[in-house]
């Protein structure tokens, strides 16, 4: 054990800082593209089911988009709270609108990936952009900047849905959780490495749902009509990323427990169906930042047999005897080098982070990182077993 724990904490910090510092500084020092004069047509994207009065607010908002050419398609899905008939009304004379129904429910689709596949075909413009029905987006410039970020070759552009403000703890994890996962999918995106999109704010072109077979391959899982797409569709060159504050949503947060249960059990479940180097890449992530913090007390308190400090790393025994404490050695040489790697890695972390969530707008309180970055790891050691132990195919939505 003298030799393990060593071995695996600081090789769990240093795969720690190599992703911190040649991954997540890609996004910490990122600008998005100012919005150019080429504005393809975009038709917005919305699947929804019973959400009468989040449509009522956001459809208000996105049709006062400033954009020359764009289309609103709600795909409405079995509602019975009035939504088709609101749609079909149009009191509110939302300019863009455009809506279907969805009646019936194929055996091999779950509900909104249907929904998505339809408005897929029924969309009038070569671009989509997702979102939510509980989410706004944080101005008129949203499509805008959006569209600004589409170059030569791209064909998917993730954008970043922060969660709205509440107090109390649960909030403060949530927008956590979501800081650290947009971290993670636009770094690597940054990198090259593209694994997954959050459907509360992305944008890819029709013929790519298409031309990958639309959900095929996972349309019977609940979840994974935003991640595991842009898996499955994404390359090294064909993926831009969206961060800038004005092209951003704001998402309505759970308010238990229980419904933050269900819905992380739900989003985290599909994770097995990534590629395999998605699965390596985010293994080593994750397990090494669990790692970082188990292992921190069992590490603390060994003193391998075959560790020799340097000499000027040493407190002098000279020093101790002006105190009669020659022989007391509380604090050793090894309790230091423990202590000062993990609170320089830590550093580290922190500063990389707070300059990310500064790119991000500010979605956290950064002064906070180091407390909440121990409550995030075990956050993925509990939804990791469960996960891991879990059938996708076997999840509900509630």
């Amino acid at each position: 054990m003298e030799t393990i724990l060593p071995i695996l904490f600081f090789g769990a910090i240093a795969i720690q800082l190599f992703y911190i510092l040649f991954i997540f500084t890609k996004l910490s020092g990122h600008h998005d593209l100012e919005p150019g004069d080429a504005q393809p047509p975009v038709t917005i994207v919305l699947a929804a089911s019973n959400e009468l009065q989040n449509l009522r607010e956001l459809l208000p908002l996105l049709d006062a988009q400033d954009y020359p050419e764009f289309e609103i398609l709600v795909a409405d899905d079995r509602s019975h709270d009035g939504t088709y008939d609101y749609l079909i009304n149009n009191p509110d004379r939302i300019r863009h609108l455009s809506y279907l129904r969805v009646q019936d429910l194929p055996d091999h689709y779950t509900a909104k990936k249907y929904a998505v596949t339809l408005a897929a075909k029924k969309a009038r413009h070569p671009w989509l952009l997702f979102t939510d029905a509980d989410c706004r987006p944080e101005s008129d410039q949203w499509i805008s900047h959006m569209m600004g970020q589409v170059l030569e070759g791209k064909e998917i552009v993730l954008g970043f849905s922060k969660y709205q403000y509440f107090p109390g703890r649960l909030n403060a994890l949530i927008r956590y959780e979501t800081f650290q996962t947009a971290v993670q999918y636009l770094s690597f995106a940054l990198a090259g490495v593209p694994f997954m999109g959050v459907g509360r704010n992305l944008m890819y072109k029709k013929d790519l749902f298409w031309k990958n077979g639309g959900f095929s391959g996972h349309n019977m899982l609940l979840s994974g009509d935003d991640d595991l797409f842009v898996n499955k569709a994404s390359s090294k060159t064909n993926v831009s990323i969206c961060i800038e504050e004005e092209g951003q949503t704001t998402s309505i947060p759970k308010n238990t427990w229980e419904e933050w249960y269900v819905q992380k059990k739900r989003h985290l479940s599909v994770g097995k169906k990534y590629k395999t180097r998605d699965r390596i890449n985010l293994g080593l992530l994750w397990i090494s930042g669990i790692f970082s913090w188990l292992l921190l007390l069992p590490v603390f308190f060994i003193f391998p047999f075959w560790f020799m400090a340097p000499e000027w790393s040493r407190i002098p025994v000279e020093f101790l005897g002006q105190y009669g404490l020659a022989h007391w050695y509380p604090y050793n040489d090894w309790m230091r080098l423990v202590t000062g790697v993990f609170l320089l890695y830590m550093l580290i972390k922190w500063i990389v982070l707070a300059q990310v969530n500064k790119r991000l707008g500010n979605t956290i309180n950064s002064w906070k990182i180091p407390y909440y970055d121990l409550l995030y790891n075990g956050y993925l050691v509990i939804f990791g077993l469960i996960t891991l132990f879990s059938n996708p195919q076997k999840i509900k939505w509630k």
